[in-house]
């Protein structure tokens, strides 16, 4: 049923089905309309309640007693005036008065017949006299009264009331037709109506759709605006009005209505199918000529008010005097002896000025407010800019950044506070370890017997603590020259894929003890880049001792080096022995370190250095932190 039903919806979205639905409802369309004159013509005939016969007979009637009382006029100012109708004008008192020939020859054949003439109908009428007392003609009148004074005469017809119908055999015919049929003009109507409304329903439903396809297409008048579209139908409806009205006959007018009709539906028909599928598009408004006209002129309005607001204050405050008081110059001029023009003109300008003036005081109320707020510390406070306009929407948007300005430099300040506590704390804890064992074992040697083995171990402990601590200081050195620029650069060509090699042999041994494997993915080629080979060995050292410091025992360690968009990246990878809870920027900050218990070997300087030296030779230092996963990408333009 419902591939059925989809193969019914696929073939109306043909061309052909589209036509069939045209001529279904053009079809449906003539017959309501037909039905519907066939229904009024029965209505205003009463051919519900009679029959064609009583019709033909009361317009007969209708039509004869004007006839024949023209035809006594006639007989009157003509007596040999000759007509086919029998008719005889009597007194009140039934004598004759006139009568036509017809009358004379009825008469006659009825009287040799001994036949009575029936008389068919009687018209009452009165005689108009002139003032010689001399018959002037013949008027219709209401029934017989008593007034003796009134000359009213009868005028009796010996004729059938058909023969005044004025009806030709086809309208006899006709109107036999409606007869039989006039039964069927309601149902044939309701008919007629739910059938082109069900088809003009689907040919909407259908309107700009293709089989197989849910995209609307407009068709070749798609890009025609609508609007355009309607107006040319109202010129086409009012065209073909006047040119059926120059008809010559009345049954070449009802032709010409009748296809102009038929034609301006169909046309009618073609613009609702134009108006779905642009509804269906919603474009319905903005592809009209008036919505693009308004765009055009609010674009063009907009144009000029961006060109007045981009003037500066005091120069659009001088154009606007000049141009106020050159107004009010030819104002005078033309009504200068008019007092109430003068005074017309005075009130305008101040109902103009008057909003306006108020208008900028409030304007700069409020940027006063805003300024005072900032001066007050209020430094997350925003002045307003909606409704503000030219240099005092730049004003308040300038009030809006030093806002931003502070608030970025207090929380860069609270930053620089926070670092310099935390580098304090973290260099004296790093600074008090090894002296504090220096000073412990210093002192067991001094009471401790010489003659005791311990004493080696003792010195030994001395001599390792020493040297973390002026490793610290060099690194505290190292770090500071780094960080300031100080550090004497001499850049080279040199590839990159001899220091990933040569980083694998030197950290060998060291990545064995740490229990970690080290897997390498450099290119065939050479990768060239602009650096000082001495501070670039620091940069890879300092990379593999964190490596090896904070590296989970029995994990893989990548170092990998590709070239991309002209950059030689060099990416080292591993996995972190510790929950890594820190951020990737505070990580590479001076004396933080992974292992926030600080229980490890180091001393937090590693990565810092490493990324001051990477940035001091032209590069680029990231570090990226993926749940255990610890990355840091070193990138450097490639040379040829």
């Amino acid at each position: 049923m419902e591939e059925k039903t989809k193969k019914k919806s696929g073939f109306l979205r043909t061309v052909a089905g589209k036509t069939l639905l045209f001529i279904v409802i053009n079809l449906s369309g003539i017959l309501l309309c037909l039905s519907i004159l066939g229904f009024a013509f029965s209505v205003s005939t009463d051919l519900y309640h009679r029959t064609p016969e009583e019709y033909m007979t009361e317009q007969g009637e209708y039509n004869m007693r004007y006839s024949v009382i023209g035809y006594a006029n006639s007989l009157i100012t003509d007596p040999y005036f000759s007509t086919s109708v029998p008719f005889q004008v009597v007194d009140k008192f039934n004598y004759p008065l006139l009568e036509s020939q017809a009358y004379t020859t009825l008469a006659e054949e009825s009287e040799k017949n001994g036949v009575k003439v029936p008389v068919t109908a009687v018209i009452d009428a009165n005689l108009i006299y002139d003032r010689n007392g001399n018959i002037k003609g013949f008027g219709e009148t209401t029934p017989f009264t008593r007034d003796d004074s009134l000359k009213q005469v009868r005028i009796k017809v010996y004729a059938d009331l058909k023969e005044f119908s004025g009806m030709t055999n086809f309208d006899i015919n006709a109107l036999y037709v409606f007869y039989s049929v006039r039964n069927y003009f309601i149902p044939a109507a309701v008919i007629c109506f739910f059938v082109a409304l069900s088809s003009f329903i689907a040919l909407m439903c259908v309107a700009g759709k293709r089989p197989g396809s849910e995209e609307i297409v407009l068709g070749p008048l798609g890009k025609f605006p609508f609007d355009v579209m309607a107006v040319l139908y109202v010129i086409a409806v009012s065209i073909g009005v006047a040119i059926s009205e120059q008809s010559s006959s009345i049954g070449m007018e009802l032709v010409s209505y009748s296809i102009f009709t038929v034609l301006l539906a169909n046309i009618f028909l073609g613009l609702c199918v134009s108006f779905a599928a642009r509804v269906k598009l919603r474009m319905l408004i903005k592809g009209s000529l008036i919505y693009k006209i308004w765009k055009l002129t609010c674009k063009f309005f907009k144009l000029i008010w961006k060109g007045i607001t981009a003037i500066p204050l005091i120069w659009a405050t001088v154009i606007g005097v000049v141009v106020l008081s050159v107004i009010e110059f030819f104002y005078l001029a033309v009504a200068r002896y008019d007092g109430e023009s003068l005074f017309g003109g005075w009130f305008a300008e101040k109902l103009i000025l008057v909003p306006f003036i108020f208008y900028i005081a409030y304007i700069l109320k409020k940027l006063a407010k805003s300024g005072e707020k900032i001066a007050q510390g209020d430094i997350t406070y925003r002045a307003p800019t909606k409704g503000l306009w030219g240099d005092f929407k730049k004003h308040a948007e300038n009030l809006n950044a030093v806002s931003d300005s502070v608030t970025i430099a207090v929380e860069e300040r609270l930053k620089s506070e926070r670092m310099k506590t935390e580098l304090i704390t973290n260099v004296s804890h790093d600074i008090k370890t090894p002296l504090t064992s220096i000073i412990n074992y210093a002192n067991l040697i001094g009471t401790t017997d010489p003659s005791d083995p311990k004493l080696g171990e003792y010195s030994e402990v001395i001599v390792r603590q020493s040297e973390k601590l002026k490793r610290l200081i060099e690194d505290l050195v190292e770090a500071s020259k780094a960080s300031t620029g100080n550090l004497e650069i001499v850049p080279s060509p040199l590839d990159c894929c001899t220091f990933v090699s040569q980083t694998a042999g030197e950290f060998k041994e060291k990545l064995d003890s740490a229990n970690l494997t080290l897997i390498t993915n450099v290119p065939d080629e050479q990768v060239m880049i602009m650096a000082d080979g001495r501070h670039m060995m620091r940069v890879y050292d300092n990379l593999m001792n964190n490596i090896c410091k904070y590296s989970m025992p029995g994990t893989r360690v990548y170092i990998s080096l590709n070239v991309v968009s002209g950059q030689a990246v060099t990416v080292f990878k591993n996995t972190s022995s510790a929950e890594l809870n820190i951020s990737p920027e505070e990580l590479v900050e001076r004396f933080v370190r992974g292992d926030q218990s600080r229980n490890t070997e180091g001393n937090g300087l590693g990565l810092s250095i490493a990324q001051s030296m990477t940035e001091l030779q032209g590069g680029k230092f990231k570090v990226e932190i993926d749940g255990d996963l610890f990355k840091v990408t070193l990138s450097f333009p490639v040379i040829q």
